[in-house]
């Protein structure tokens, strides 16, 4: 199965949707009043679907992702590399990745480049999977999960790059157990870590 089959494949579950939708939710909440909004890493086009209110211009490194992102949303998406983004200096007042920092090979310069395309006081959330939790564990047991494919597990040390640049606060978000979703702050069970930031 490929990975844009299995993205659909949970996108389309039940557990995929109340966990989508929780995470669309939070996104909408810190993203409110935001003009211009690049998402990192869109995938198959789940937060361009499910924010339509929002103006999202979705990147990501597959063009078998953005097939299938485009034929779900007519929002913006675009070709391209977290690492060296082909948008001009100052061009979007908010930034988002999900479940993506954490499995670039560079993070660093994926953050300078958001730094770079962020006008001042841009926003900028991060939402990573949090090793630490069940629901992560539980995947990571699984040879072929695509969790294995991490790169970085320390996230202190992202949000220590990305608070270099923006006056940051940080939270566990998204509890899951069993298939099971519900709110926690608890990091033995939240499934994310969250960064918020503005740029400074």
């Amino acid at each position: 199965m490929s990975d844009v089959e299995k993205f659909v494949r949970f996108y389309e579950s039940d557990f995929g949707k109340e966990v989508m939708a929780r995470e669309a939710n939070y996104l909408k909440n810190e993203l409110k009043g935001r003009k211009r909004i690049l998402d990192i890493g869109c995938g198959i086009g789940c937060f361009e679907v499910m924010l339509p209110e929002l103006n999202i211009v979705g990147l990501d490194s597959s063009e078998e992702m953005l097939e299938e992102a485009k034929k779900r949303s007519d929002k913006k998406f675009v070709l391209g590399n977290a690492k060296q983004l082909d948008f001009p200096d100052e061009s979007f007042d908010a930034a988002f990745t999900v479940t993506t920092l954490e499995f670039l090979d560079d993070y660093k310069k994926a953050v300078d480049e958001v730094v770079r395309v962020l006008e001042p006081k841009g926003k900028f959330v991060a939402m990573m999977l949090n090793p630490e939790s069940e629901y992560f564990k539980s995947h990571m047991s699984n040879p072929d999960s695509y969790f294995r494919r991490i790169k970085h597990t320390d996230l202190k040390d992202i949000e220590g790059c990305i608070s270099k640049f923006f006056a940051t606060s940080g939270e566990y978000f998204l509890g899951i157990r069993n298939q099971k979703v519900f709110d926690t702050r608890d990091g033995n069970l939240a499934a994310l870590y969250v960064v918020n930031g503005v740029k400074v």
